[in-house]
């Protein structure tokens, strides 16, 4: 979670709720006891689940609907909304749900500082959250943000970082790298017809439908890397695990990533999961943002 108002909130997420690291995908197996209802009327909704979670209302019988991962919400009265500011917004949208499985986006932001924490629910007998992710790093790009804010004009010119980056593709392309769903959404729509422009070159330069990495070559291509530096985007990518889709990377640091993937076939969209993909939401005709850890 970033520095400031909600930095309170870090340690009780990481804290109370994920030192527990038990293995990924155990919920398959093993189902606790106490996540589960006798209660035939006890039919909260995913969205309801989280939204009760960060209110900061009272929540007697909060353990049933934890589990796995959240397993130390058994052992405290409190929640997540009861220990932050009065003053933080907790805004919940619904992103995925079928008859078993449900992603929840809570969005914690004030005038300072915002983040977006993605909760994984499976059904039992109530609906249970088994792990809480959201994109790692964050802290160390608002730092190196800080950091660029303090040079000197004359700095500014000269700075050339080691990707052959400008001060000023590198602190836009950070601050976006660090900056709310909602902005990211907005960012993409506001240049929906350059990324599109960037797609077709794909397609015209035949490098659009290969199963190798196009890092090499598409950013190779003079006309497409001065768009996609223009859209801050730092590499375009394939991957043969995802035929059919182009991933335009807005940055990312070991197996967390962000940024904008095309893929026309909807059948073929990778899941949102615990374990990679934790953020995969449609922007419309083809496009979603993604984020993984």
């Amino acid at each position: 979670m970033k520095n400031g108002l909600l930095a309170d909130a870090q340690k009780i997420v990481y804290c109370k709720l994920h030192l527990v690291n038990i293995a990924a995908g155990i919920f398959l197996f093993t189902v606790p006891l106490f996540s589960q209802s006798k209660n035939p009327s006890d039919t909260l909704s995913p969205l309801r689940v989280v939204q009760k979670y960060v209110s900061g209302e009272r929540w007697d019988d909060k353990f049933k609907y934890f589990c796995c991962e959240m397993q130390g919400e058994w052992k405290t009265d409190s929640t997540l909304g009861m220990v932050l500011p009065s003053r933080v917004k907790r805004d919940c949208s619904l992103l995925f749900e079928d008859t078993g499985h449900a992603v929840v986006d809570a969005w914690l932001h004030d005038s300072a500082t915002s983040q977006n924490y993605y909760f994984f629910l499976f059904k039992g007998q109530v609906w249970t959250v088994f792990a809480i992710r959201t994109l790692q790093g964050v802290d160390e790009i608002e730092k190196q943000c800080r950091d660029m804010d303090t040079m000197t004009v004359a700095e500014q010119k000269k700075f050339i970082s080691p990707n052959g980056f400008s001060w000023q593709f590198e602190y836009d392309n950070l601050s976006l790298w660090t900056s709310s769903d909602s902005v990211l959404s907005r960012n993409f729509h506001s240049c929906e017809k350059d990324f599109i422009a960037i797609q077709n070159l794909l397609v015209k330069n035949k490098l659009y439908g290969k199963n190798d990495s196009l890092v090499n070559t598409a950013m190779m291509n003079k006309k497409i890397k001065k768009k996609a530096n223009a859209l801050l985007i730092r590499d375009i990518s394939v991957s043969k695990k995802y035929p059919g889709a182009v991933f335009y990377m807005i940055g990312g640091a070991k197996d967390n990533s962000i940024g904008y993937m095309y893929q026309p076939d909807p059948k073929k969209i990778p899941h949102m999961t615990e374990k990679h993909f934790i953020l995969m939401k449609s922007l419309g005709d083809g496009w979603y943002l993604f984020k993984t850890t």
